[in-house]
């Protein structure tokens, strides 16, 4: 018989929602003025096989990932909101071949060995703001770009905020005092 003491937790400090840091290699920009990220969903398929009164079994390997979606504040040269412009208008259909070329030689030296991909970190700091784990998000690219409204009928000053839409391969949550998993 297991010690039921054994299996309540030790640390009882909760989770808080502004304690984040998110790294993206490519978009250093987006990266300093990231506002909010998010553990985007993960779900696990299920092949429905006909059977009497048997409930469907997951295949393994059939899982789907959700899109991780960002909130940044964008600054008033709009170098930041470009950064994922010109790295969508690069995977897209670029005005000129030389637009694609340029993007694959800008960012030939990165860890990504992809020039079209990029590695994104999401660290999720403790109650003391040191980093408590880290969420890795491989071979990630932006699929999606908010638009940029301006309106002269809003009474306060507030300042923009776009959001980007990703898809990646994979994500990962680790440890930070150790490269395993969780």
């Amino acid at each position: 018989m297991a010690n039921w003491y054994q299996d309540q937790l030790t640390n009882k400090n909760f989770l808080s929602p502004i304690g984040f840091v998110f790294v993206l290699d490519k978009a250093r920009k987006v990266s300093f003025l990231c506002q909010k990220a998010e553990i985007p969903s993960l779900t696990l398929g299920s092949v429905n096989i006909p059977t009497r009164g048997m409930v469907p079994i997951p295949v393994e390997g059939n899982i789907q990932y959700g899109a991780l979606n960002l909130e940044f504040k964008v600054d008033e040269d709009l170098r930041n909101y470009m950064e994922l412009h010109n790295w969508i208008r690069a995977l897209g259909t670029p005005q000129t071949m030389k637009e694609r070329t340029d993007w694959n030689t800008k960012y030939q030296g990165l860890p990504s060995e992809d020039p079209r991909t990029s590695d994104a970190t999401l660290q999720v700091l403790n109650n003391n703001n040191i980093v408590n784990f880290d969420v890795v998000f491989k071979n990630l690219f932006p699929v999606n770009l908010s638009t940029i409204s301006f309106d002269v009928t809003q009474n306060d000053n507030d300042f923009f905020t776009a959001s980007a839409t990703f898809q990646y391969m994979l994500y990962e949550v680790r440890n930070t005092n150790s490269q395993t998993k969780r």
